[in-house]
């Protein structure tokens, strides 16, 4: 009885088997994949024995097509079914000649294929391996959502701008330079270059299967998971570094953000109250240099790059607060920097390429409707804020840079001119 079970079990798992083989054999994306390459092998030899149809099953693969046109935010596998990139006298669709179908279209000198993939222009599902899901969504709005990203640009609100040169950004694969932040003049010459790269592209997308879509973002960040988990930006391990509080200052002197509140009033009080002249890095350089715990160290490892001389500087500005004595010449790469830079927020939340990395990605999602998602990466950027700075004023040192500060603008006793509350101040 037992062998009668057991036998019958080694049949249901062999059958298992063969019917797993099977599907993986039929797979929409192999069955393109196979026609295509054996239709190379029949060219080269005329006809096909058993080895080379074995030869053809194992040259199949997915991660030899896909294209993942920059880190964190697309991976495209169209090319697993519409494999011919090059080989002429294919006829039936998907495997004609994709360079002969897009040879007349500018626009690829701009936006090489291998670089922005299908569905920045056709839209659809770049992770799809069947017909009927990869080109979903494939037809709509595109020139609406483009025009109306175009408008945000000369928006006089900061977040709305860069809310457009992000849409832009998705849609065609290049932001085109244009900084949010830059002055009017600047940013205005930028948008006339975006408008005059849609006029020469324009009836490229909307010709019929050449770019018309449904949303810019329909595609899955496939560094999510990632982000969340780590508590540093980088995955690889880079160093922290300054991002300069312009960054900070785009998004937190503003009460909200596109109308919801992950960056309350609060925080407008807060960036009015500390982001003052008398405060900045950058109006005070030799202050915060040669009195702040850290900052100097972490600078000097993200400015200077020669090992040597930045030992150098790093024992200049130890003898100076040992002594009290400015070292002469100062190290100016470090003073510029803090010059352009203008590193103040971070001089107690910390170096933000780790939060504001965050909180960038989270104001993406926000843009794409995925609000879940985006409250979940600006809380844990805002959490990694508040505790940094909650870490880094219970440092008096910090304490009496501003005591120094406040009392070399008023001349007054610094202590009542202290802002009150410090462990307040590190709200988000």
């Amino acid at each position: 009885m037992v062998r009668k079970y057991f036998a019958a079990a080694a049949i249901v798992l062999f059958l298992t088997f063969v019917a797993v083989a099977l599907d993986n054999y039929n797979q929409e994306w192999r069955q393109w994949q196979r026609a295509y390459l054996t239709e190379l092998k029949l060219r080269e030899k005329g006809s096909l024995s058993l080895w080379d149809r074995l030869q053809v099953e194992l040259s199949m693969d997915l991660n030899r097509v896909k294209i993942v046109t920059e880190p964190g935010r697309l991976a495209d596998m169209c090319l697993a079914c519409h494999a011919n990139t090059g080989v002429p006298g294919f006829e039936a669709n998907p495997l004609k000649d994709l360079n002969e179908i897009h040879e007349n279209l500018f626009i690829l000198q701009e936006m090489p294929l291998d670089q922005v993939g299908c569905t920045a222009c056709h839209g659809g599902d770049p992770l799809a391996l069947t017909t009927e899901r990869a080109h979903e969504n494939m037809l709509s709005r595109f020139e609406e959502l483009f025009l109306e990203s175009l408008e945000q640009l000369r928006s006089p609100k900061q977040m709305e701008r860069q809310r457009g040169i992000e849409r832009i950004r998705w849609m065609t694969g290049t932001d085109f330079g244009f900084v949010f932040s830059d002055p009017p003049e600047v940013r205005e010459a930028k948008i006339r270059e975006i408008e005059a790269w849609w006029e020469r592209h324009r009836d490229t997308f909307l010709a019929e299967g050449y770019g018309e879509r449904d949303s810019p973002f329909k595609t899955e960040n496939p560094q999510r998971e990632k982000i969340l988990q780590e508590t540093t930006v980088s995955p690889i391990g880079e160093n922290l570094q300054f991002v300069g509080s312009n960054t900070c200052v785009a998004c937190h002197s503003n009460p909200q953000l596109g109308g919801t509140s992950y960056i309350p009033f609060s925080n407008k009080e807060h960036v009015e109250r500390w982001f003052r002249d008398e405060f900045k890095t950058s109006e005070n350089p030799e202050m915060y240099l040669y009195n702040h715990p850290w900052l100097a160290e972490v600078l000097a490892a993200q400015v200077i790059t020669d090992p040597e001389r930045r030992r150098e500087v790093l024992e200049l500005i130890d003898e100076a607060r040992r002594t009290g004595k400015v070292p002469q010449p100062p190290p100016q790469e470090l003073i510029e920097a803090m010059r352009s830079l203008d590193i103040t927020c971070e001089a107690c939340h910390g170096p933000g390429s780790e939060y504001a990395q965050l909180m960038m990605r989270g104001m993406a999602f926000e843009f794409q409707g995925r609000s879940d998602e985006a409250t979940q990466l600006i809380a844990r950027g805002a959490e990694i804020a508040r505790e940094n700075a909650q870490r880094n004023v219970s440092d008096s040192s910090i304490w009496r840079i501003f005591e120094r500060l406040i009392a070399r603008l008023t001349g007054s006793d610094p202590e009542s001119q202290l802002p009150s509350e410090p462990e307040s101040e590190s709200q988000e």
